[in-house]
């Protein structure tokens, strides 16, 4: 048995993954792009290109130590008869984290500290007097792992709660068919979608114009948000704020600056009602290392022949 370990760098997580999966099969240790697959059973890695995957004579299984799973080539996988498993391990954490997102925007904090920060400003534009998320209805688009963490820190909250009504089991939250009748039910819209084709530019300007004086915020893939449109419907107040974390684009390379839309069309960062967070959901203290020994225990599972949690559909994309 053979497994290869995709990583852009070795730490101390990545080494006890090593060291346990050593005792169970052979590990070997590849860069995150340009290595062979021949010979490989498993693979363990945060992407896979489909040039890579072409090399795999008998690959069967990958476990990706992360959530999001665009970065694989699922058409290819499904033809080739060869699993794929992803983790949601930091469910929880993400769902408390667009909690903070949609308390701070509906409470106008940013604007506030900035005015009284740069300014000392204590009356300004800003001020006005601020909303409670607790007396807001929260709809939440999106009802896999994250959704329904969100939704048990909410109702923990007193917060009243509405989704789509999908395949799936509800349990203590109203659905509604139709992504027109969520948005006509609630003041507050959060989005935990992931990338798929049936989500890309589901939130555009005609949705937006449904949701005058109402809140958007967004932990998942964001590339369901038509940027140009949320643009607009911020800069003429028709919504009345956003918070965007999981931004369609992000950099190679974290450490060069670089703005996630064209900051020349659409420079969110000159707006005061959008809050600007860099695909940071998932960055917990310790979170690396919960994603890796997860991904670790999925495959001590499959390699004593028991169920893996998070089996990925590689049709939906999920």
């Amino acid at each position: 048995m053979k497994i290869v370990l995709s990583l852009s760098h070795r730490d101390s997580a990545f080494d006890r993954m090593a060291e346990v999966l050593g005792h169970h099969a052979e590990v070997e240790v590849a860069p995150l792009s340009g290595y062979s697959l021949k010979g490989a059973d498993i693979l363990i890695g945060k992407a896979l290109e489909e040039k890579d995957l072409l090399s795999a004579d008998r690959l069967k299984a990958v476990f990706a130590y992360k959530t999001g799973v665009d970065d694989f080539p699922l058409s290819l996988l499904k033809k080739k008869g060869i699993i794929l498993v992803n983790s949601h391990v930091e469910s929880d954490q993400i769902a408390q984290y667009a909690f903070v997102l949609a308390s701070t925007l509906a409470s106008h904090i940013l604007p506030r500290d900035k005015d009284l920060r740069e300014r000392g400003l204590w009356f300004s534009e800003h001020y006005h007097d601020w909303e409670s998320i607790y007396d807001k209805k929260v709809g939440l688009l999106g009802y896999g792992h994250i959704g329904r963490s969100l939704q048990i820190l909410l109702k923990m909250n007193g917060i009243p709660t509405c989704t789509l009504l999908r395949s799936g089991h509800y349990e203590g939250i109203e659905t509604y068919a139709t992504l027109e009748e969520l948005i006509a039910h609630c003041d507050v819209l959060i989005s935990s979608l992931p990338d798929t084709p049936e989500t890309r530019g589901l939130l555009n300007a005609k949705i937006f114009a449904q949701m005058k004086a109402k809140y958007l915020v967004d932990v998942g893939r964001s590339s369901d948000i038509v940027l140009p449109d949320l643009y607009h419907a911020l800069l003429t107040r028709q919504l009345a704020g956003a918070a965007i974390d999981g931004w369609d684009s992000t950099p190679d390379n974290r450490e060069v600056a670089a703005y996630p839309y064209d900051h020349e069309k659409w420079p969110f960062d000159h707006l005061d009602n959008i809050i600007l967070s860099p695909h940071c959901a998932t960055q917990i203290a310790d979170g690396h290392a919960h994603y890796v020994e997860d991904a670790t225990a999925n495959v001590l599972a499959y390699l004593a022949g028991q169920p893996v949690a998070n089996l990925v559909d590689l049709r939906k994309g999920y």
